[in-house]
């Protein structure tokens, strides 16, 4: 890494993208998503708790959760979900913590300097879609980071969290069109979602209001049975 690299905090960052978002009339509701509704050849729906939402076009980010949504209607997303861990701990001696972002290799490990803060992140526990956290990989996170920083951090005030990254198997997302015309897809990232957040959005926008994206990539397109990417970069898709 370089001097040049930069951290930041994902959660402040989306949490004051809503902010702006709200300030230009998005609504935003916080409902269990039930299913999609399908009718001639179109998704005519949203069913959530209480009460059905319509728009004129849909898309699917739900992460890892993704494929639930999309398996009753005929669309097989290849994504699994990969847990992985995080401990935050409160920095104890400046002169003695990392200040860029580094990588792990050896571990696979990434540690992050937010302010006056240390996040170390990795793992990859395949476990369906559990997220207990496992204090075994969470305290080795702890040891690996005291190897390599002794004295850095108050490992006694570490913070923990995990998460279920949307994995695919070639790590290609999902950005584009479905067989339905109005249902679109932005999901399957992996280990890069907020890195690539703001790009699939510009994109699936302009696809979305039937524009070219101005980026070259293996956006998913429509077909009649079934998804498909570039074949060089496809995840594979059962037909359906």
């Amino acid at each position: 890494m370089t001097t040049a690299d930069e951290s930041g905090d994902a959660h402040q960052f989306t949490q004051r993208l809503a902010a702006l978002a709200a300030a230009r009339g998005v609504r935003f509701l916080q409902k269990n998503v039930l299913g999609l509704l399908k009718a001639g050849g179109r998704i005519d729906g949203i069913h959530v708790e209480g009460e059905m939402l319509r728009a004129d076009a849909y898309v699917v980010s739900l992460g890892a959760y993704s494929p639930l949504l999309t398996r009753p209607l005929g669309i097989d997303l290849n994504i699994y979900p990969a847990k992985g861990y995080s401990a935050t701990v409160p920095v104890k001696d400046a002169a003695k913590a990392y200040s860029v972002s580094l990588t792990d290799d050896e571990y696979k490990l990434v540690f992050s300097r937010l302010g006056e803060r240390l996040r170390i992140a990795g793992t990859a526990e395949l476990n369906g879609y559990d997220t207990g956290l496992n204090e075994t990989r969470c305290r080795a996170l702890l040891r690996r980071t005291e190897a390599l920083f002794p004295g850095a951090a108050d490992m006694a005030q570490a913070q923990f969290w995990t998460g279920l990254r949307p994995a695919t198997p070639s790590n290609v997302p999902y950005i584009g069109g479905t067989r339905y015309p109005n249902l679109f897809l932005n999901t399957g990232h992996g280990t890069l979602g907020w890195t690539h957040a703001c790009g699939s959005a510009r994109a699936l926008a302009d696809i979305v209001s039937g524009r070219e994206p101005e980026i070259e990539f293996a956006f998913t397109k429509k077909a009649s049975s079934r998804l498909f990417v570039h074949p060089r970069q496809a995840p594979r898709v059962s037909p359906t």
